[in-house]
């Protein structure tokens, strides 16, 4: 039984049809994965801006209150007002950026602000004349301070690393 080839123009046109349509297909997947990529690069370099922004704030903040305690006895504040003033700005420097997809960092920052409280209770302990620690572990409230200020001194050398990952080019 021989097998009857009868290929006509309109057969021809389809299958040349058909292999347009497979390489549009292909095409277009191509493009629509390159989109995907464009689109994350877009929204991390919208965003590295902001970024940069509340690792500056950080820096200064941490910074800030890692050399209160010196300003305090050098008669450079007074109390703790300064000290409430900046946390209040820090906080609304942090929140006036909105949501960077950073939770590590957001998470510090809550760190951050939830320490310069403590170091404010304890500027004013002192101050008052009384002498007893926040936390447990110190005898004193002057020694409470100083590791406030030394955990302020630490966190800011090492926010270059929490940041890295955001502020690196990928």
């Amino acid at each position: 039984m021989p097998l009857d080839l009868d290929i006509k123009i309109s057969d021809v046109i389809a299958v040349i049809a058909l292999l347009v349509a497979v390489l549009s297909a292909i095409y277009a997947r191509g493009q629509s994965s390159a989109a995907e990529r464009a689109n994350v690069i877009a929204i991390r370099e919208s965003r590295r801006p902001l970024r940069l922004q509340v690792f500056q704030s950080m820096h200064h903040f941490s910074k800030y209150c890692s050399s209160y305690w010196t300003m305090y006895h050098m008669g450079e504040v007074n109390r703790s007002r300064e000290l409430t003033e900046r946390i209040n700005t820090f906080k609304w420097e942090i929140e006036q950026q909105g949501h960077l997809d950073m939770s590590d960092v957001e998470e510090k920052a809550k760190a951050f602000v939830n320490a310069a409280w403590k170091l404010q209770r304890l500027v004013d302990r002192v101050a008052g004349g009384q002498n007893e620690p926040h936390d447990r572990e110190y005898a004193t409230a002057q020694e409470n301070v100083e590791a406030l200020v030394d955990w302020f001194g630490k966190e800011n050398r090492d926010l270059k690393t929490l940041f890295q990952p955001y502020l690196a080019a990928a």
